[in-house]
């Protein structure tokens, strides 16, 4: 099952490191893939995924997500 939503704040590689490595021990989720260009997440899970959980750990990162 594939979830897909923008975050604007992405704009380096750095982003991209901190987005995977945030969301990839989230029950679930097996893939996270973030485009750089552009500022693309898309996230591979078994299972219907949490999304307020996803928000809530990329906000206290710093990112915003935008469906």
């Amino acid at each position: 099952m594939a979830t897909k939503f923008s975050v604007p704040e992405i704009s380096c590689d750095h982003c991209k490191s901190t987005i995977v490595n945030t969301l990839s021990g989230v029950e679930n989720i097996e893939s996270v893939d973030v485009d750089v260009q552009t500022k693309n997440v898309t996230l591979e899970s078994s299972e219907e995924i949490n999304l307020d959980l996803v928000k809530s750990l990329l906000d206290e990162q710093g990112y915003t997500i935008v469906s």
